[in-house]
């Protein structure tokens, strides 16, 4: 799901290199046939050696100039297209865990729901709390909780498919979306994000602080929006707080 991930669209850096090189070789086709052309129009009266002379220099010397001009050019742009990429990277990135933020959890979520073909395949959209997060700050210090928040993230992502798309949604709040074939496979997942995040408790020095995650899960029917699924995530999330936490509710 890498380019569903950016809503910016910035091109890649294999995009960017191919349009600048077409783009060059388009103005030099287009300089030496105006060259050419100008100058036998204009020298097609001279003596034939002059003539041709002419052509020549014509012809020739834009192969010089403009690739020259090109590549200066284009290194500038080049330069310019690394700062592009860098914003949108911020801009679409959490910086504390490196998942994707909410912009761009959302973004990818409307493309996928305008892709999926809703007879054939499915999405989910889950919801992942930490329990008692605030518990961790109050104790250990902010500080630790950002190393918590880390470490949540990378068990979340290490139990989630290639397919998935994770995400930061805020505070101690993550997405993910889950193509799937069948509805068992959403509770796989979701079974296999809450053991991976209560079995690998976040060690830090002589400290080792256990996790666990409630699960909201919400499917996605044709007429549903983003919104409508997020919203049955959130309630089923709920319950599975109310039930005890760390567990993985299915919203009906």
């Amino acid at each position: 799901m890498k380019n569903q991930s950016d809503p910016y669209n910035v091109p890649t850096e294999h995009e960017f290199a191919a349009t600048t090189m077409l783009t060059g070789l388009v103005i030099l086709v287009i300089a030496v046939g105006i060259a050419v052309g100008v100058t036998w129009f204009t020298t097609k009266a001279y003596e034939p050696e002059i003539h041709h002379r002419a052509l020549r220099t014509a012809f020739f010397l834009p192969l010089f100039i403009v690739p020259l001009c090109s590549a200066i050019i284009g290194h500038q742009g080049y330069r310019n297209h690394k700062k592009m990429l860098a914003i949108a990277h911020l801009a679409r990135t959490d910086e504390m865990t490196g998942l994707a933020n909410r912009r761009a959890f959302m973004h990818t979520a409307n493309n996928l729901f305008a892709e999926t073909d809703f007879e054939y395949s499915g999405l989910g959209i889950f919801i992942i709390d930490l329990d008692h997060f605030k518990q961790v700050n109050d104790l250990h210090g902010h500080e630790t909780g950002d190393q918590v928040l880390i470490h949540a993230s990378n068990q979340i992502r290490a139990a989630v498919n290639e397919d998935c798309f994770v995400a930061r949604l805020g505070g101690e709040e993550f997405g993910v979306l889950v193509p799937f074939h069948a509805v068992p496979q959403l509770h796989h997942m979701a079974e296999a994000i809450r053991f991976q995040v209560a079995s690998n408790p976040c060690m830090l020095d002589d400290l080792t602080i256990p996790i666990s995650a409630s699960v909201g899960v919400g499917i996605a029917h044709p007429r549903d929006t983003v919104s409508s699924v997020l919203c049955r995530a959130d309630d089923a999330l709920y319950e599975a707080k109310d039930k005890g936490r760390n567990r993985f509710v299915v919203a009906a």
